[in-house]
């Protein structure tokens, strides 16, 4: 993979002057153009949960009137697609500049890594999600005078830390949904990573009765 983020998104002037965008409430206009910039940090996969998009967009926006303007973006614009648990915008590719290291802003048919490689985050941060994570995991005892051992955890397991902080935005209900994870694989007897709570987010903090209930685990 040549590319290691994404660094600018495309808003063409002629937007403006598009009937599907003005036409659109001027709240549906803001949130696209918002939907852009969080289809760059999150690799094009918008989780499908409004209070999730609501702390993402930092937007003070209610639950009713978010969806009410996701509605009136995919009528608008087709391109803006949906799946089980994720929107995202076909043709994502033409919609973004990648930059290379040591190379100038361009367009590129290159494939680019992760976006979250460069997002910079506290570490404070990672350290309470991955923590949180050797807890679940029972490998406190593990990891202790072993420095191998958790150099490797955090090798494998900060990039989809990062993907959780910044899909959430709230660790505390991150760590939550670790504990979910933990409970519900564990029960199963199967094994488990920050990647794999990172794939089931949606899931994971539905709003429902029970916010935490992990449908169809892998």
């Amino acid at each position: 993979m040549p590319y290691s983020t994404i660094h600018w998104i495309k808003l063409e002037k002629r937007l403006l002057n598009d009937y599907r965008f003005y036409s659109m409430s001027e709240e549906a206009q803001l949130i696209y153009v918002k939907f852009l910039m969080l289809a760059a940090e999150t690799n094009n996969k918008i989780p499908k949960n409004n209070g999730l998009i609501k702390s993402a967009l930092r937007s003070k926006q209610s639950d009713n009137k978010i969806e009410e303007c996701i509605n009136e973006i995919k009528t608008n614009f087709p391109k803006f697609k949906e799946n089980k648990g994720f929107y995202f915008f076909k043709e994502w590719g033409i919609r973004c500049n990648w930059i290379a290291k040591k190379e100038l802003p361009r367009n590129s048919e290159g494939t680019p890594k992760d976006s979250v490689d460069k997002i910079r985050i506290d570490k404070n941060r990672i350290d309470y999600i991955i923590g949180a994570f050797i807890k679940a995991q029972d490998w406190e005892e593990s990891i202790k005078n072993n420095p191998a051992l958790l150099s490797e955890i955090y090798k494998r397991h900060t990039k989809p830390a990062k993907r959780i902080i910044i899909a959430l935005n709230d660790d505390s209900l991150a760590v939550k949904a670790i504990e979910k994870m933990a409970s519900t694989y564990k029960r199963k007897g199967l094994s488990w990573t920050l990647e794999t709570v990172s794939k089931h987010l949606p899931e994971l903090i539905k709003s429902d009765k029970d916010p935490f209930v992990l449908e169809n685990p892998l």
